[in-house]
């Protein structure tokens, strides 16, 4: 496995792996399982209909470089965080990410969104960051803020938050 990063939590062991077809069961079964609320937020839930819908989605990710990570606890995927949208000339990308709702509000977003930031930031060179959060979206907002992301605008549905390298 392509560990990124590890943080420990409540005497557990997490951390962010690049995605791999072998996780492809273990995370559609979070999407069926949460598949209603994370349809309110993400509208690819309502299309994720199998273990090979969500094998072709790792597959497209790894043909198409959009760097995916499977978060993990112990070796166990809980969620998936992502850089997507990334403009290599103004060094910017968006980050997108969900959680099982079993491991929601333990600390574990937060930290996937502070490694990834990190990551992004020394060694994929982006300048700035951006999370598009739903506006309704409380949960996801707040990780965003703690997170030290900075609230830019609104564009409906979505608060925009940014993160400066150097700010």
């Amino acid at each position: 496995m392509n560990n990124i990063a590890k943080f420990k939590l409540d005497r557990q062991n997490y951390g962010l792996a690049l995605v791999e077809e072998f996780m492809s069961t273990e995370i559609y079964d979070i999407i069926k399982n949460d598949r209603e609320e994370l349809a309110k937020w993400l509208p690819w839930a309502k299309d994720m209909h199998s273990i090979d819908d969500e094998a072709k989605f790792i597959r497209y990710a790894k043909e198409h470089n959009i760097f995916v990570l499977a978060i993990l606890n112990g070796a166990k995927p809980v969620g998936m965080i992502d850089l997507h949208n990334v403009d290599e000339v103004n060094h910017t990308a968006e980050i997108g990410y969900w959680l099982s709702s079993e491991y929601q509000g333990k600390g574990i977003m937060y930290n996937s969104v502070q490694s990834l930031v990190s990551y992004a930031f020394n060694f994929f060179d982006m300048e700035k960051l951006i999370i598009k959060a739903e506006i309704e979206n409380e949960p996801s907002r707040h990780v965003a803020e703690r997170a030290g992301f900075t609230f830019q605008k609104t564009e409906e549905p979505f608060a925009i938050y940014a993160k400066q390298k150097n700010g």
